[in-house]
């Protein structure tokens, strides 16, 4: 995973600041109750009405701190980790039990990020605020535009010799977007084009980043 992963570093000044992966304060593991299929109904912003999972190691970090607040820029609304359910994860080929958090990025750009495996593909979703005019300027000499369900989005296919085994669609959102990328395990053969697939894989994702994101 690290590949796709450093696809998102890339976006990101020096000052950002990677949070562990599962990481939660006393009052979040209050909040929230421990069993990881649980779901609650958030009150608060464009989340009203939509159940989440709960599990303390799902949770999202805080936004908030000494470098996102001078940005000016829009918080992250949508969290992979706590928003898309399991059904969709088996529908998507991956394995529901799988689902970790990646290393959230909170600094001048945020990413919630989340992943998830299967035996023949790894996949990792990060759902960022770097605009989408940022995005297209860093993989538009090797991207292509396309929809998934209506939204805008491209292709990226990174020439890097390291990615060659990783594919991703960037999805726009208001705030920015969320990458779907994956990453071909060990189990498939060289040669074999890890883009195959993907546009299906999206296809079923991006229901879940909602409406209104």
């Amino acid at each position: 995973m690290a590949g796709i992963r450093s696809s998102v570093l890339v976006l990101l000044a020096a000052s950002v600041i990677p949070l562990a992966a599962g990481c939660t304060t006393d009052n979040d593991a209050a909040q929230h109750p421990a069993e990881s299929g649980q779901a609650t109904t958030s009150s608060t912003g464009t989340q009203s009405s939509r159940p989440t999972l709960t599990a303390p190691k799902l949770q999202p970090p805080q936004q908030d701190n000494k470098y996102s607040a001078s940005t000016g820029r829009s918080k992250v609304v949508f969290d992979p980790c706590t928003w898309i359910s399991d059904v969709t994860i088996q529908k998507a080929g991956f394995e529901p039990a799988s689902r970790k958090r990646g290393d959230d990025l909170v600094a001048e750009y945020s990413f919630l990020t989340c992943d998830f495996s299967s035996p023949t593909k790894d996949l990792s979703l990060n759902s960022g605020n770097a605009s989408w005019d940022e995005d297209l300027k860093k993989v538009g000499s090797y991207s292509e535009p396309t929809t998934v369900n209506g939204r805008e989005a491209v292709w990226v296919r990174d020439p890097t010799p390291a990615l060659r085994r990783s594919c991703q669609i960037d999805v726009r959102t208001k705030v920015g977007f969320v990458q779907i990328a994956v990453d071909l395990t060990d189990q498939v053969a060289r040669g074999t084009d890890p883009c195959v697939g993907l546009l299906d894989i999206a296809t079923t994702i991006e229901p879940e980043i909602g409406k209104d994101n």
